[in-house]
């Protein structure tokens, strides 16, 4: 007997494939059309693609109609809040139910996913020529740093369609107008973000507004990601290479001093500790905030008149540097293929669809593609500021991601425990003190995680 859950969610996403708009002219297919396969392989069959409301899975929905057309392949797209589509995941893949054929994947989960069997290997697609044409495909036009980032064992699991990674923005005009330089180290930051804030309190047309902000609220992926690239650019790491921890450490103890002035007092907002990095993007976009850590994809929030207020005063530049290095955390939107599947040819399909340039190019309009053709010969141009294009550049060339967030099994255990840490930090707990407490909380997390592996093979 089918359970009620998978009932409701079956004929959920048989109503959105039903309303799907289709009214798209059939002539753009050339584009998909080109490549040296049979895209109708696969007709009459039907897949369910879970999604993240994030921009770029939004903008993907509206030209679900052309691969529907491409390949007769009907679609259900159910697009979830992010914590909702991570249960929802969650549940289908560890419960084997099988209900979305392909699911969003980014590195954090990938290591459990991978671990436990629940995603399907995919280089046997992309070597199967019947259903993919490696020449028109071109993954060698996609960004190493990405295709890292979907990777275990050097082996791909997933395929990018989104790349992004923490830059820092900041209204291009204040800066000018107050004759400020764009910090360069977090000593620098911390220092510009007391200088902008006091000149913005002496303007009472900007009463409101506020210097800095960055990502506070715990959770792993949260505040870890906006976190690790600091604590990295100080020295400090979580683990070393042999999986112990090496949290408890001056470096540790010195990049969280900072990362906490950084985040909390004069020149945040009041409720700084509480601010959810969508709440982030509203402010700076709505001119209540002068700069930020942010997601490189937001550049498509607030690139227009009609997207943001203040679309034409922006610009970006890459993270401020540490004593040891300048570091950022990447990170990949990207497409797996569930194992329960029973439409794993067709679930290839479209994920070889999304990801392909044709498909990149389309929205580059509402994300940010791994595509280094699309940006060089469209983005670039097309966004002008450049700042950002100097700050993008410098993502592809040089974002490695921490090795906590390099697709291990473990980070949703210790990314949890990091974060906890540094919200309570946040909050004035004793660094030194916690730190410690907490290396040791990471170690014994360790252990216990491997035993249980190891007692699961």
């Amino acid at each position: 007997m089918e359970r009620p859950f998978l009932k409701s969610i079956k004929l959920l996403l048989a109503a959105i494939a039903l309303f799907s708009p289709v009214s798209i002219a059939s002539a753009t297919l050339q584009y998909w059309q080109q490549a040296n396969i049979n895209w109708q392989s696969e007709a009459g069959s039907h897949i369910n693609i879970l999604a993240d409301e994030q921009p770029a899975f939004l903008a993907l929905k509206p030209y679900i109609p052309l691969f529907e057309q491409l390949t007769g392949i009907s679609v259900g797209f159910h697009a979830l809040e992010q914590s909702q589509m991570r249960s929802r995941r969650h549940q289908d893949l560890s419960e084997g139910l099988g209900l979305y054929d392909v699911l969003p994947m980014g590195i954090t989960f990938l290591g459990e996913a991978q671990n436990q069997g629940w995603i399907e290997p995919l280089q046997p697609y992309l070597d199967n020529p019947l259903i993919t044409d490696k020449t028109w495909y071109q993954l060698e036009d996609i960004s190493e740093r990405s295709l890292t980032l979907c990777k275990i064992d050097n082996k791909l699991y997933s395929l990018p369609f989104d790349f992004s990674a923490p830059i820092y923005f900041y209204r291009k005009d204040l800066f000018e107008r107050f004759n400020l330089e764009v910090p360069d180290t977090y000593e620098q930051l911390h220092a510009t973000k007391i200088k902008l804030q006091r000149a913005i309190d002496a303007d009472s047309k900007l009463a409101g507004m506020h210097a800095f902000a960055s990502r506070t609220l715990p959770g792993a992926g949260l505040n870890t990601w906006t976190v690790l690239p600091v604590m990295r650019a100080y020295g400090a790491e979580v683990l070393n290479e042999q999986g112990i921890s090496t949290f408890d450490s001056p470096q540790t103890a010195q990049s969280l001093k900072m990362y906490r002035n950084l985040v909390t007092g004069y020149g945040n907002p009041e409720n700084s500790r509480l601010l959810h990095f969508y709440e982030i993007r509203q402010l700076f976009k709505h001119g209540k905030l002068a700069s930020a850590i942010l997601a490189s994809h937001f550049y498509n929030e607030i690139d227009t008149a009609e997207e943001s207020d203040i679309w034409n005063k922006w610009e970006a530049a890459p993270l401020p540097k540490g004593p040891v290095a300048r570091e950022t955390s990447p990170w990949a939107w990207a497409f797996a293929i569930n194992s329960h599947s029973n439409k794993k040819i067709a679930a290839w399909l479209f994920i070889q669809w999304a990801t392909s340039e044709q498909t990149a190019a389309l929205l580059s309009t509402g994300g940010s593609p791994p595509r280094q053709k699309v940006w060089h010969e469209k983005l670039f141009t097309l966004v002008n500021k450049p700042g950002f294009n100097n700050a993008m550049l410098w993502v592809f060339e040089h974002a490695t991601p921490d090795r906590l967030q390099a697709g291990m099994v473990e980070f949703p255990v210790i990314g949890e425990i990091i974060s906890q840490t540094f919200s309570q930090i946040f909050y004035g707990a004793d660094i030194k003190q916690l730190i410690k407490s907490t290396d040791a909380k990471i170690n014994a997390n360790m252990h216990a995680l491997k035993t249980q592996t190891k007692s699961s093979q």
